[in-house]
């Protein structure tokens, strides 16, 4: 059949068509007829354009993309026991897979975007006549014709720019997409990864964002909403349109019931029901965001920075429920800082914000840090005192010194004049202004006087004092001065939890570490701590020698204020010169903690600011809680040590004198002091020949 005689067969059967119809009605066939030689000639245009604009071979394999999708998912970071206390994230996910998606969501998704989906193979034709007529009748578009396929296909591959050769690469792309992934798949690929406002990528973050809830959590209202923000999440953003996104969620019901999920009388139920948004508090600043900043930076260290948005689950060492006990001791600390801020010194206008506190918990017998507060407002500093701010620790430092002296001969009761010293011309000066008189080293440390430690240190020498601080943990390099005997180096909180836990540990030193177990969503472990070798730094008895003596602060020394912690707790107060950097570091049988206050511009303070009146108080109310949760033991007397009654002065045997601990078969030998001895004969004479 020639071209002329099947153009005159096919005009036969349109004028045969009309006479069966009324008048009115016999344009249709010709309209028809019309209609398909215009999308014959059309088709025929693209298909020669689409050639020549080289869409007809697209390249298959960038679907591959989508095909092998992984989905990104917060990670997310539990406390010791399994609750959460942070989450990690560049653009905010919560993967669901297909089998957890409410079906309820699914249906308003597929109401208000592709009734058609299950029944299409990437293009609704259907959708696209109904746009077509839309347009034809209104002049403009009013209606969507993309499926969720090729939604899915833009969102991966294509730029959203308005031309008709990224459209015919979206429904090419579509068409093979789902020659390779079921329905479901798909589904899920676009339910999970597409951006829905508030910072959210898919429904399981929208739900979070913008109700504060799981998704299992809302009502047929909510996710009603939610699905009505895949066609625009900024125009109907809750939060910033309520008005809009009211009139979306309306749309959406009203497609539900138009497709049978949803009877009238429950679409006009969750119309009437009041949407209540709240975007959630972020939980990484508010229950302890210095430690969940460290735990950040480790893990990127850990695993070499690879499993971002990759879902990781991370168990730490924190103790959620102390943490936030700690929290609220530090926060109602202000009468503290308020006195503090009135005795600051070269300062114009003193305000209570300027004063800083830090705190560090640690089982120094495990290495767990327990609870961590860098700075009393976060949001203010995000700077970690516990862990990168260096401070001068003051008498905080002497534990160390005075633990090198016992191991190297030195007994707590041997005498020592209080004399002024003069080393390289630093000359220390007590803080009672105490000279020319007589004390045990028992009973200079407990009352942290000065120019002791310096003696003994420069007879030590500070050489060997800095391999200990070293052996015992301190990373900070520590300045080879005499000054450094009483804690003028600059270290770490972190260091010193290192010298009073390795005390603690009965002279092991602790290894400190913040996390145990990083596994991937999966389950598949990525990083285990292993618990590392035991490194015996001080002999047993020397540890606790030193434990005696802190315990003996509380009794009769700088904390005796506090005489009820001598039963179980150890610890040294710390003021640095003109009170810039106050301390309190104490263990108990298991646990280390140590305060921090102070100023960040280092300003000096006047008056009664030190160690005792500042960052005591704090620790004891600390200590108060910790003993509640960690109940304390006895620290346990090694064989080789023994406890005399010692006079703490004159260092002799006194009955009335005070308990110190002791090297066995190392006790005192001196029966009465020198001075006693010229007091009572009146002659000099008879003391040097005693």
């Amino acid at each position: 059949m020639t071209p002329k005689s099947m153009v005159e067969a096919f005009k036969s059967k349109i004028l045969t068509a009309r006479q069966y119809l009324p008048e009115r009605f016999q344009f249709i066939p010709i309209f028809l007829a019309g209609s398909a030689i215009m999308m014959l000639a059309v088709s025929i245009g693209a298909w020669i354009w689409a050639r020549s604009e080289g869409l007809t071979d697209l390249d298959v394999s960038k679907l591959d993309i989508i095909v092998n999708y992984e989905h990104s998912d917060n990670s997310l970071v539990y406390d010791k026991s399994g609750k959460q206390i942070g989450e990690f994230f560049n653009d905010y996910h919560v993967y669901y897979p297909y089998t957890k998606i409410p079906p309820v969501l699914v249906h308003a998704v597929l109401s208000i975007e592709d009734r058609n989906f299950f029944e299409h193979h990437g293009l609704d034709y259907k959708a696209i006549l109904r746009a077509s007529l839309a347009l034809l009748t209104s002049g403009h578009m009013k209606q969507g014709a993309s499926t969720i396929t090729q939604q899915v296909v833009r969102n991966f591959l294509l730029t959203p720019e308005r031309k008709i050769s990224r459209k015919l690469k979206e429904a090419l792309y579509a068409l093979q997409l789902e020659k390779q992934l079921s329905k479901e798949r798909i589904l899920e690929i676009y339910l999970n990864s597409l951006f829905l406002g508030q910072g959210s990528y898919g429904v399981g973050a929208a739900a979070q964002r913008h109700f504060g809830k799981t998704l299992e959590e809302l009502n047929p209202g909510e996710l009603a909403l939610i699905a009505g923000l895949f066609q625009s999440p900024t125009r109907y953003n809750p939060h910033k349109y309520p008005n809009r996104a009211k009139k979306r969620q309306s749309m959406v019901l009203t497609a539900m019931k138009a497709n049978g999920y949803l009877s009238p009388a429950e679409v006009k139920q969750w119309n009437e029901s009041l949407l209540v948004y709240q975007a959630p508090a972020s939980m990484n600043q508010s229950i302890a965001p210095f430690f969940l900043d460290a735990i950040q930076d480790q893990t990127d260290k850990l695993l070499d920075g690879k499993f971002k948005g990759k879902g990781l689950r991370i168990t730490t060492t924190l103790d959620l429920s102390l943490q936030q006990e700690l929290n609220t001791i530090l926060q109602k600390s202000n009468s503290i800082y308020q006195s503090a801020a009135q005795n600051l010194v070269n300062v114009k206008k003193p305000k209570e914000s300027m004063i800083e506190a830090a705190s560090l918990v640690m089982n120094h017998r495990s290495g767990e840090v327990l609870a961590m507060i860098g700075g009393r407002d976060f949001q203010r500093s995000q700077f970690n005192r516990t862990m990168k701010a260096k401070r001068a620790p003051g008498s905080c430092f002497k534990p160390l010194v005075y633990s090198q002296a016992l191991m190297s001969g030195v007994n707590w009761s041997d005498m020592t004049y209080i004399a002024p010293v003069v080393i390289q011309n630093y000359r220390p000066q007590n803080y009672s202004y105490e000279f020319m008189s007589e004390a045990t080293y028992f009973n200079a440390f407990y009352r942290s006087i000065n120019t002791p430690v310096v003696e003994l240190g420069s007879r030590l020498g500070i050489k060997k004092i800095i391999e200990t601080a070293v052996k015992m943990g301190v990373k900070t390099e520590l300045k080879p001065q005499a000054g450094t005997l009483l804690g003028g180096s600059e270290m770490t909180m972190m260091d010193l939890a290192q010298i009073y836990g390795t005390i603690g540990n009965e002279g092991n030193r602790p290894e400190p570490f913040m996390i145990s177990k990083i596994t991937d969503r999966n389950g598949e472990v990525l990083f285990e701590r292993k618990a590392p070798p035991v490194v015996r730094v001080l002999p047993k008895v020397v540890a606790y020698m030193m434990t005696g003596a802190m315990q003996a602060v509380f009794r009769y020394g700088t904390a005796s204020k506090y005489p009820e912690f001598a039963s179980y707790a150890a610890g040294k107060t710390g003021t640095t010169n003109e009170a810039k950097d106050n301390w309190f570091c104490g263990f108990t049988h298991d646990i280390t903690a140590l305060v921090w206050v102070g100023t960040d511009e280092n300003y000096a303070f006047s008056g009664q600011v030190a160690g005792g009146t500042m960052a005591l108080p704090i620790w004891a109310k600390m200590m108060d809680r910790i003993k509640d949760r960690y109940p304390q033991e006895p620290f346990e007397m090694p064989e080789g040590v023994i406890k005399k009654r010692i006079h703490p002065l004159f260092g002799f045997e006194d009955p009335n004198g005070i308990e110190m601990p002791l090297l066995d078969g190392r006790g005192p030998t001196r029966q009465q002091s020198t001075l006693t001895i010229v007091r009572d004969t009146g002659s000099y004479r008879d003391a040097l020949d005693w």
